[in-house]
């Protein structure tokens, strides 16, 4: 109870002063929306802008959605349908769409916040989620820094917004920690439901799928051992596994299952727009030319990102935004291989295919965000800032200021993540 009263102080600290945040932002920014329909969904809402501004860029979609189904806008079928549904639910007993979308991203960011300081400090009785995490001193320190990592990151902003952020990672930590306690369907009914929120969620299917069969397995430093040594290890590590396979069968089955929840959308969008893959083909559109349909690999998108920031104009809100997307887009990769060194593997690679499945339509455009599920570098974050005084105090306060900047552009309209 100690601990949840402190995060729901923590959690209340960091939405009132986005609140405030967004009551000062004229007086620094002009309001000057740039996204489709912000006159015609959100300023019919009957609240002040400084609130229903929290539903600027996707939030209008989502409340289309919500409001008119998939067939209410062109394009919008990108979007996944667990969102507006469970806000259309609550909207029956509210009557109010937005605060019915606002109060889903909020408490669920709050749960959201519970849950991860107690994985993180061990009192969820998962083993082995990062190194020394059985050290309970440790640990209890780590659960803090990370609660504060993810709280503060410049983008965290969106857990707050009309967006999907708080409850797709709410159910991901949850999928995992069922997988770790064997309640294999528990877990794939939260897969279900994260596959049909966000389309980066059927990468739990392969991460928890790593978890069930490789669960004690440790990444070796390749630095300190020789290649061919590595793979005499990984050979044998395999041939185990796999003569085991009886005993990783049914789990597997199980969480396999949980996509059906993104399987349910495309059967959906192939009976009413005679096309199962419609929320990847729409994306070119949608994404205003920005995303393609054809497959870009990593290293084409880093080149595309170097070239742009030294075409583009410096000093304005587009170049920060192309140099934020490009920041996110490079050192956030490094600090997940770094984390692979201390976090649990199955994490990992579930973040890594969160980090990569978006570039792969060629942009970093909205990476800053999409790292907000990308949740090992907020464990890494935190190993870094328990070691170091003065990384603590410099990441935390640019962090801040980051944030701070973000959100008055969001609010103002401006394009973030």
């Amino acid at each position: 109870m100690k601990v949840f009263k402190k995060i729901l102080a923590t959690f209340f600290v960091w939405r009132v002063a986005l609140f405030i945040v967004g009551y000062f932002a004229d007086l620094f920014l002009k309001y000057d929306p740039s996204f489709p329909y912000a006159d015609g969904t959100l300023s019919f809402l009957k609240f002040p802008r400084w609130v229903y501004s929290w539903g600027n860029f996707d939030g209008v979609h989502y409340l289309t959605i919500a409001k008119s189904g998939f067939k209410g806008a062109e394009y919008i079928q990108a979007f996944f349908p667990v969102y507006p549904f469970f806000a259309k639910f609550l909207n029956i007993f509210i009557e109010n769409i937005l605060a019915s979308h606002l109060l889903i991203s909020n408490v669920s960011f709050l749960i959201l916040l519970f849950v991860w300081h107690q994985l993180i400090s061990g009192k969820i009785g998962v083993k082995n989620v990062y190194e020394k995490s059985n050290d309970k001193k440790y640990a209890k320190k780590i659960a803090w820094y990370s609660v504060l990592a993810l709280i503060l990151f410049p983008t965290s902003l969106f857990f707050g917004a009309i967006y999907t952020e708080s409850l797709f990672l709410l159910t991901v930590l949850l999928a995992f920690i069922f997988t770790q306690k064997k309640q294999y369907w528990l877990a794939a009914i939260f897969v279900a439901i994260a596959s049909a929120t966000k389309i980066i969620g059927i990468a739990l299917v392969p991460a928890l799928i790593f978890e069930v069969i490789f669960s004690d397995q440790k990444l070796p430093d390749i630095f300190g051992v020789k290649f061919e040594q590595l793979a005499i290890e990984f050979k044998t590590t395999l041939t185990k596994k796999i003569s085991n396979w009886k005993k990783y069968f049914k789990p597997t089955a199980i969480i396999s299952l949980g996509s059906i929840g993104l399987v349910l959308y495309m059967v959906y969008l192939w009976k009413k727009f005679g096309d199962p893959l419609y929320f990847f083909h729409v994306q070119s559109e949608f994404g205003g030319g920005v995303r393609q349909e054809s497959l870009i690999s990593y290293p084409q998108v880093l080149w595309r990102y170097i070239k742009i920031l030294v075409t583009a104009r410096p000093f304005d809100l587009k170049y920060f935004a192309y140099f934020q997307e490009m920041v996110a887009g490079t050192l956030a990769l490094i600090v997940l291989f770094l984390s692979a060194r201390k976090v649990r593997l199955s994490y990992v690679l579930f973040a890594l295919l969160a980090f990569l499945i978006p570039t792969l339509t060629g942009t970093f455009s909205s990476m800053p965000r999409y790292l907000l599920v990308c949740f090992p570098i907020f464990i890494q974050l935190a190993i870094w800032a328990e070691k170091s005084k003065r990384f603590r105090y410099v990441w935390f306060t640019i962090s801040s200021i980051l944030l701070i900047v973000n959100t008055l552009l969001f609010i103002q309209g401006y394009w973030v993540a």
